[in-house]
């Protein structure tokens, strides 16, 4: 038995205890990874040839695009851009059970091969687990380490590692079920749903009055008037305090109360074009004022269908590498030079073309008045909507006077059935706005006179939420609050 290298290196004789480990570290579930020879800090590890696991069990950051006004954004020089993304919240488990934070742990992704490895060992303290070190891998090349992803709700990562697994555990583990996208990954799951957690809480605020409110950060209770009274009402009684993190409202999941079918689902607004470059010009060029001089811009678009009212054109885009003769990467391009824009291809792998795919408003003359970047939208899709419950609410004015007079305007109820989702990924939601389902609504603001008027508002929307969420998610399933059951939508 080798001797274990440093304070992060663990041993296990079977799956039952890295299960224990995982619970101790506050996983609920793990993908596991056994290493080969080559996987070290300098070589980094090869994760799967699909990026889209990491991206839906855990949260990450994409670098944003930044602003461009140009048509077409090429590349400044041949050679194709390689996505990273960094966990927002990675530890190492150290074998007495303490944690450390990583202090650059990220997802790099290569689209022409297409893989994603992971980088970044090194914790805040500069340590690391040492058999991830290239010295341990040439000392010991035959000796087994196992890489272990545990998933904490809301997205965070605590990960360990271990060393000289037997050949029993290394079959046991072989038996687990894979990665629906990576035959080399296996998935633990080490506890019940959290979702049961919630539906108990749910099935005790359902069905009954409530006055509108939130909570303050400070845990203190507030009347709320605004258009977001259903769901801080919602948070107010489930007790969570108002987020706008990534990760979900509750045990890493999100929650969506709506008064309508019409749902918003998120709202990220562009990086690049001329919105992303000076929102003035945009809204000077492509607004309309209203009756109190004010520029406004609004009106559905939905993919390839032009909006009568902007004039402007929703596509979804991407591009085509090719290989040059001397083995340099650039992208098919036309006469003058510009990269070729081609429809979005659902069928086709995302990770092999990561850095080839965008979302662009533009005039009838291909004018990119405004675009999404593909790293923008998965910076606002991602595991905050992995799992999601979406719960039907009414509003009603309040007829408790005295209740008004303190400033409790509405009432809220929300009904006793709601809709729980389960496994989306940036395919479908590229795919569903491709095909129209989600739809863009945008309702920007922009005062000369008075600047602190001036809103934002780029909403992406679907019609129905009840005929959405089979286009949206693997999973959807009808559940009965009163009775904690589940029928399939």
């Amino acid at each position: 038995m080798i001797s274990l290298p440093s304070e992060f290196e663990h041993t296990a004789n079977t799956i039952a205890d890295i299960v224990r480990d995982l619970q101790s570290a506050g996983a609920d579930s793990a993908i596991l990874k056994v290493l080969p020879r080559n996987a070290n800090d300098k070589n980094q590890v090869y994760f799967a040839s699909d990026f889209s696991a990491l991206y839906k069990n855990f949260a990450l950051t994409f670098a944003d695009r930044g602003a461009s006004s140009s048509q077409t954004k090429d590349l400044s020089e041949p050679g194709r851009k390689i996505p990273e993304a960094v966990f927002d919240d990675f530890v190492w488990v150290r074998r007495d059970g303490s944690t450390v934070k990583a202090r650059n742990m990220k997802a790099i992704i290569y689209p022409q091969y297409p893989e994603a490895r992971l980088s970044g060992f090194l914790t805040v303290e500069n340590s690391m687990p040492l058999s991830l070190s290239v010295a341990f891998t040439k000392e010991h090349p035959d000796v087994p380490r196992l890489l272990v992803l545990g998933k904490r709700p809301g997205g965070a990562c605590a990960a360990l590692i271990y060393v000289g697994m037997s050949a029993e555990l290394l079959a046991e583990i072989s038996r687990l079920p894979g990665l629906e996208t990576s035959r080399v990954c296996k998935v633990l799951q080490i506890q019940g749903s959290s979702a049961k957690k919630l539906f108990r809480m749910l099935s005790s605020v359902v069905s009954k009055p409530l006055r509108g409110c939130r909570l303050d950060t400070s845990g203190n209770t507030l009347p709320f008037t605004g258009t977001q009274v259903c769901g801080y009402t919602l948070e107010h009684a489930l007790e969570i305090r108002p987020n706008s993190g990534k990760d979900g409202d509750i045990f890493g999941i999100e929650l969506k109360a709506h008064t309508q079918l019409k749902v918003t689902l998120f709202t990220p607004e562009p990086d690049f074009g001329m919105y992303a470059e000076s929102f003035e010009n945009f809204m000077r060029r492509f607004g309309y004022a209203d009756k109190d001089g004010a520029l406004r811009l609004t009106g559905i678009h939905r993919s390839n269908i032009r909006c009568h009212k902007s004039g402007l054109t929703l596509k979804v885009l991407e591009y085509h590498p090719v290989q040059n003769a001397d083995g340099k990467w650039d992208w098919i391009k036309d006469q003058n030079g510009k990269r070729i824009a081609f429809a979005y291809d659902p069928s086709t792998p995302l990770t092999a073309k990561m850095d080839a795919v965008e979302v662009v408003l533009q005039d009838e003359q291909g004018f990119v008045a405004a675009g999404w970047s593909l790293e923008r939208l998965m910076n606002n899709w991602g595991v905050k909507h992995n799992e999601a419950v979406y719960l039907s609410a009414t509003k009603r004015l309040n007829p408790n006077m005295n209740e008004v007079a303190a400033g409790y305007k509405y009432e809220i109820e929300f009904a006793p059935t709601a809709i729980w989702c389960r496994d989306t990924s940036a395919e479908r939601m590229l795919k569903a706005i491709s095909e129209g389902t989600i739809f863009l609504d945008p309702a920007p603001k922009f005062v000369e006179a008075e600047p602190s008027k001036n809103k934002r508002r780029a909403q992406w929307r679907v019609n129905d939420i009840g005929t959405a969420v089979h286009a949206l998610y693997d999973s959807v399933e009808m559940l009965d609050l009163t009775s904690n059951s589940t029928t399939h939508g």
